[in-house]
């Protein structure tokens, strides 16, 4: 009965990762009322400071759990915060000012397989022949959805501009990688809290200059905007990838960040009436097809009754 159970805990982890990633897309549409007022790292700043703030009740109910982290535990933190947060952005942030988006776009569609070879590396993960058909299919359908969204001008770009932006792609599966180390010894909101006070440390002095040097004006617009970005694509977003993603193995949940530009592309039509065309729904379809092989399929991960015991005494 053991591997039902462990299958079950797996489809579900994937739809913690899935709703994350919506959530992660949600921001791409926000981020752009924002960024045409406010610039980045002040964004970065006041979206992790009104998470931090939602956070506190959440910290302070596990101050004994998070007083307790080891040296080693806390190195992670540091990492999760540095890759996935802070080296991310501004890899992201200057890599596309210098390449087009159409490149970008293609280059961040190899997320899924760059975790994939992570895990294998790190973590010493086999891929299985299901696995990598859902990879394939979640790096077909994002190269579909980037391809078929190019403008004029996006196929400019540069060499820098792409090293960069496949730096981000390298931060953010290091980020997986350094969260599953510790999925089976940290609760989500134990390292959800570190990780979001680690990165306003990291981001603190950029957004002091950029206060000091750019004017700042947030009208309500934009007040309401960072409110989101804080409470559901930071907080929420986090909290279900940091407890979803020690259900899985690395091999999976690389497949599921594709769900990011494909919820992203989707919003985008939904809410700011930008046109949808059939590769766009071509490409949303493999990468849905791409994450239900990997959960339905997948081999379960061999932490995963190891993080049974640290949910069920409540710190999961």
């Amino acid at each position: 009965m053991r591997y039902p159970m462990s299958v079950d805990r797996q489809v579900k982890g994937m739809a913690q990762l899935v709703l994350a990633m919506v959530l992660a897309g949600s921001s791409v549409v926000v981020g752009k009322s924002l960024t045409g007022t406010l610039p980045a790292f002040f964004i970065g700043f006041s979206t992790l400071l009104v998470a931090f703030l939602v956070l506190l009740p959440l910290a302070a109910s596990r101050w004994q759990e998070i007083s307790a982290l080891t040296l080693r535990q806390w190195g992670s933190l540091f990492m999760q915060a540095l890759c996935g947060i802070f080296l991310f952005r501004v890899l992201t942030l200057y890599g596309l000012q210098h390449t087009g988006a159409v490149q970008a776009g293609v280059i961040m569609g190899t997320t899924p397989a760059v975790l994939t070879v992570f895990a294998a590396i790190f973590l010493r993960e086999r891929p299985t022949p299901f696995g990598m058909v859902g990879v394939g299919c979640a790096v077909g359908g994002m190269m579909v959805l980037n391809l078929s969204s190019g403008g004029a001008g996006g196929n400019q770009g540069n060499l820098l501009g792409s090293l960069l932006v496949f730096g981000a792609v390298v931060a953010e599966a290091l980020f997986t990688i350094f969260r599953k180390k510790v999925a089976d010894q940290v609760s989500a909101v134990s390292n959800t809290a570190g990780l979001v006070c680690i990165s306003l440390l990291l981001l603190a002095p950029f957004a002091a200059w950029e206060y000091q040097t750019h004017p700042i004006r947030i009208n309500l617009p934009a007040f309401l905007a960072i409110i989101y970005y804080g409470v559901f694509a930071t907080v929420i977003a986090y909290l279900l990838w940091t407890h979803g993603v020690g259900k899985v193995s690395g091999e999976a949940a690389g497949v599921t960040t594709a769900a990011m530009p494909a919820s992203s592309l989707l919003l985008a039509a939904l809410i700011l009436g930008e046109p949808v065309a059939k590769e766009h729904l071509l490409g949303c379809g493999m990468v849905m097809a791409g994450i239900a092989l990997s959960a339905l399929f997948n081999k379960p991960d061999r932490k995963d009754f190891e993080t049974l015991s640290l949910e069920g005494k409540g710190t999961g």
